[in-house]
């Protein structure tokens, strides 16, 4: 199957996350169908749609007609089997409860064509569980999306383990031709990856404020106005490189203090991960430009 062979996707789940998840698809062209449980269920998520396209009207990323074939494209079902004989590429985004997920996995496997592929939103739970009963191993992927799902640039992509590299390749591709920046995950682990990150920086900064540290105020106001700050232009790798630990002597540095072997290796070598050594000044130059760019949009923006 081919990226062109894509022309209608399914969304199970309306709710947070499905709403999102519909726009990315529908504002990029492809017809979407969402199932729920219920009208009501599906009158809540129409609304959630109209509202987060009018934001998006009145932020200037789209044009009102625009929005009009957004919502002309999005149709809602409470007949999953509808839904599924129709979709071509389905995501999955219900209650994060494995034996819902499962029977549902394997529903969808009944009632899809043969070569529909499924995705799970999940956002703790591991794909070989979810799909545990589904006989269509080749054609089970991962898409969690990061709240909300029609803004957040970026979802993390996974293949369960019976998966083909064809079913993660186009799932990549149908990613991107919504504008979206897939992040691919190669293991399995309960989180994946991200929110592994994201859960480690919450429990640090919980246990903190628990031990009178700080208040929660200034925890959540260092985080913002500093790493956060860098964020949007460099990650932990890519700020080794800037802050130029890379070069700080071995004893300094540390590495053989680092248990993990591989880690420990790449300490060692005293490289950057991305950078190239003789572009160093360069690569430090832009990145200043950039955060004072960002200063003066986040904190400066009121002084002349």
């Amino acid at each position: 199957m081919q990226l062109s062979d894509i022309k209608t996707v399914g969304v199970v789940g309306g709710g947070t996350m499905g709403f999102g998840i519909a726009i990315n698809f529908a504002l990029w062209g492809y017809p979407t169908i969402i199932s729920d449980l219920s009208d009501d269920v599906l009158a809540g998520t129409e609304s959630n749609i109209a509202h987060a396209l009018k934001l998006f009207v009145e932020g200037g990323l789209i044009t009102q007609d625009r929005a009009g074939e957004t919502l002309a494209r999005i149709t809602t079902t409470t007949d999953l089997a509808q839904l599924a004989g129709q979709s071509d590429f389905i995501t999955e985004a219900i209650v994060e409860r494995l034996p819902d997920k499962q029977a549902l996995f394997k529903r969808l496997d009944e009632l899809c064509p043969p070569h529909t592929i499924l995705a799970s939103n999940t956002s703790r739970l591991v794909l070989s569980d979810i799909g545990a009963h589904a006989k269509r191993q080749e054609k089970l992927v991962l898409t969690h999306y990061f709240a909300p799902p029609h803004i957040v640039p970026g979802l993390e992509v996974a293949k369960g383990p019976g998966a083909t590299d064809e079913s993660l390749e186009l799932t990549c591709e149908l990613l991107r031709s919504a504008r979206k920046i897939p992040i691919r995950v190669r293991g399995e682990k309960p989180g994946y990856l991200l929110n592994r990150i994201q859960h480690a920086l919450a429990r640090e900064a919980s246990q903190l404020w628990a031990e009178g540290m700080a208040s929660a105020e200034d925890i959540e106001l260092g985080i913002v106005s500093t790493f956060g700050f860098r964020m949007p232009h460099e990650g932990p790798f890519l700020h080794y490189d800037l802050a130029g630990i890379w070069k700080w002597p071995e004893d300094v540095r540390n590495p053989r203090a680092i248990q993990n072997e591989k880690l420990r290796e790449q300490m060692l070598k005293a490289q950057p991960w991305f950078l190239d050594p003789a572009n160093f000044d360069e690569a430090v130059e832009k990145r200043d430009r950039e955060y004072i760019r960002r200063l003066k949009e986040l904190y400066w923006k009121d002084d002349d």
